[in-house]
């Protein structure tokens, strides 16, 4: 049995050691043999042909990696299952209760920073340009300065008091989820130590199959 806490490491487990699997599968280096075929009798008779294979040095095969894979796949399927039935029987919704918490914290960290403007300005000497009439009543322009002023547009009490209210109820909830991840059983018995290294857990596979 694992808690949720623990079942969820376990699922990233497996999908790292998915992802090393993928790596080996996508090297050419891996999957491809690669062999120097030294002519010799061709140019002096007598003298023999040789074949030396120059492909790099492979731990492990494709098969047993593909296999290693699959093992890993029906891993994950099993763990899915089971981290679904415990959800299931939560007294709330957890897929639901992160994705919400987490949008209340990034609307509160929001509204906190737009609380937290000052007003600015900025000024352009002779920015400006007018123009009236002389005594003769013919136009003339002259310049004058634009301060620009930036201000908020908005009740900054109000929008503070509603950003510390999503702040509390996202930590009441928080706390909620990390009681749950702690508390709430996965019926599932791991097949590897999620502290272990891949070459150690691809290694004592392949020692179990012997």
């Amino acid at each position: 049995m694992l808690t949720l806490k623990e079942a969820f490491r376990h699922q990233k487990f497996l999908g790292e050691l998915q992802t090393v699997c993928q790596n080996y599968l996508g090297s050419e280096s891996f999957f491809t043999k690669k062999v120097e075929k030294h002519l010799r009798a061709k140019v002096l008779p007598g003298q023999t042909d040789e074949d030396v294979d120059i492909s790099e040095p492979r731990r492990y095969t494709v098969q047993q990696v593909i296999d290693f894979c699959r093992l890993l796949m029906d891993e994950e399927e099993k763990l899915a299952s089971a981290v679904h039935k415990a959800k299931s029987e939560m007294a709330f919704d957890l897929d639901t209760a992160v994705i919400v918490n987490r949008s209340r914290r990034e609307l509160a960290d929001r509204l906190r920073r737009e609380t937290s403007f000052e007003a600015t300005h900025s000024l352009r000497r002779n920015g400006g340009t007018g123009y009236v009439l002389d005594k003769d009543g013919k136009p003339t322009t002259f310049s004058y300065d634009i301060d620009t002023v930036v201000t908020i547009d908005f009740d900054r009490s109000k929008v503070k008091s509603q950003s510390q209210a999503l702040f509390r109820e996202a930590e009441k909830l928080s706390i909620e989820i990390d009681r749950a991840m702690l508390s709430e059983s996965v019926d599932y018995e791991p097949k590897f130590d999620p502290n272990d290294a891949m070459q150690n857990v691809l290694d004592d596979f392949l020692a179990s199959r012997k």
